[in-house]
């Protein structure tokens, strides 16, 4: 199975609560073919051009490993829905999940090393 990075970006103007359901229903679509690894919330961020008379947009990435055919219902969600601008597909090589790997092997040990720095002060 491949793994996969599917990025898409709503109207800035769609409310915290929103932004919330539309990851999940996303995720939802996901979790049906594919087994979900991670979604993350980049947050609003300036876009590189004007798209669809937006300046500014909310990232969200989600992150799964499954089959490609999951790929054709999420993105046919992604046109369906009016809140999302723009969307992208991506499936990883080698060398990117190798780097995926090794980014989050980091961020694992950083963790660690805080939570026993904060429990040796207390």
């Amino acid at each position: 199975m491949n793994i996969y990075e599917s990025i898409f970006i709503l109207k800035s103007s769609v409310s915290d609560e929103d932004i919330q359901k539309i990851a999940g229903k996303m995720e939802g679509i996901v979790k049906q073919g594919a087994e979900l690894l991670a979604t993350e919330n980049w947050g609003k961020k300036k876009l590189a051009y004007e798209v669809a008379k937006e300046k500014r947009g909310v990232y969200i990435l989600l992150r799964f490993q499954g089959k490609g055919d999951i790929n054709a219902e999420l993105e046919r969600n992604y046109r369906i829905d009016d809140n999302v601008i723009k969307f992208l597909t991506v499936k990883l090589n080698k060398k990117e999940i190798e780097q995926l790997k090794k980014k989050e092997a980091a961020a694992s040990a950083e963790k660690t090393a805080i939570e026993k720095e904060e429990g040796s002060t207390v």
